[in-house]
């Protein structure tokens, strides 16, 4: 029989190897010395007991010809411009790379919706008694000056008792037993802290209660961007952090496109490698279709991810967010 007849009998998974060449590593041989190792369906029968060696030595030969059946064995990987890249619909799909036993850690149902940001942070912090240090002293010149505004006239023509040592003397400049707040005394008042909690107890207390808001959007804000950070600080070592979201046409719904999470995956070749050599002798138990998809791969053939959630947010965040939510309510 012709060696070519042998080759599509072989792909139809019609060839006893054994028989005709006594072991697949003859048969490989001789293909290799014709130079028809190209020919070869990596997916033909009794693939378990030769395919990783033949996926090895394409990606040495026929780099091309790998890459296309890494994508087909692989559902979740797609090389674009010779750019591995991992295809999911979610990036919650990362979970499943996370240690779920360890009472320490993030659970993987919390790491799901962190990912997802769909992370429900119910954090609440009472300022009752420190409003002032935690959001006032924070504020930038811009929105310091717009508080200010925001006073006048929140407090235009009220008369205003005098119970603090700053008012007290005011009143007295005044000429009154009252204080009327306007731009020649505004300055004074906000400097001092122990006016601005008496304000903010009586006649400003609509403003304590936005300032509370906006430091409990501001904390959780920051918070939930650290445990985001604190996950991808694992998950780097296997992708790039920055993907992006592409559209592409339903499967089977016309008219009708779906939304994927794209980024590229590092040390990608190296892996797959590592695994197709690992496994090169394992018979059923190491296959790459066996897993389907690159994560699924990673979860089995590497230990699981931990971390650790933050005990709080770093404080340089909440202090950037309180400034950029400042304007959207005073």
């Amino acid at each position: 029989m012709y060696i070519n007849d042998l080759i599509e009998k072989f792909n139809n998974g019609e060839l006893d190897v054994v028989s005709y060449f006594n072991d697949y590593e003859t048969f490989f041989k001789i293909l290799k010395k014709r130079g028809l190792m190209d020919e070869i369906d990596p997916e033909a029968g009794d693939s378990e007991e030769w395919q990783n060696e033949y996926l090895i030595w394409l990606y040495s030969n026929n780099k091309e010809k790998f890459d296309m059946y890494i994508e087909k064995l692989l559902e979740d990987v797609e090389i674009i411009d010779g750019v591995p890249n991992l295809i999911i619909s979610t990036q919650g799909e990362f979970a499943q790379l996370f240690c779920d036993n360890n009472r320490n850690d993030i659970p993987v149902n919390t790491i799901e919706s962190i990912l997802d940001g769909e992370y429900d942070n119910d954090y609440y912090y009472d300022l009752s008694d420190d409003i002032y240090g935690a959001v006032i002293e924070e504020l930038t010149k811009e929105n310091l000056k717009r508080l200010k505004e925001y006073i006048i006239e929140t407090l235009n023509g009220q008369k205003i008792v005098a119970e603090t040592e700053v008012l007290e003397l005011i009143s007295q400049q005044q000429g009154r037993d009252y204080v009327i707040v306007d731009e020649s005394n505004i300055d004074e008042i906000v400097d001092d802290k122990e006016t601005m909690i008496h304000l903010m107890d009586d006649e400003l207390m609509d403003l304590r209660n936005e300032l509370s808001s906006i430091y409990h959007n501001s904390y959780n804000t920051a918070y939930d961007d650290d445990l985001y950070d604190s996950v991808w600080n694992e998950l780097d070592e296997f992708f790039e952090r920055k993907g992006e979201w592409v559209s592409r046409p339903h499967t089977y719904k016309s008219n009708t496109e779906v939304q994927y999470f794209k980024t590229p995956i590092h040390n990608f070749y190296q892996e797959i490698l590592n695994y197709l050599n690992d496994n090169k002798t394992y018979g059923h138990s190491g296959l790459l279709q066996y897993h389907g998809s690159y994560l699924s791969l990673l979860k089995e053939d590497q230990e699981c991810l931990s971390v650790y959630a933050p005990d709080y947010p770093d404080s340089r965040k909440v202090d950037k967010n309180i400034n950029s939510y400042f304007t959207d309510y005073i």
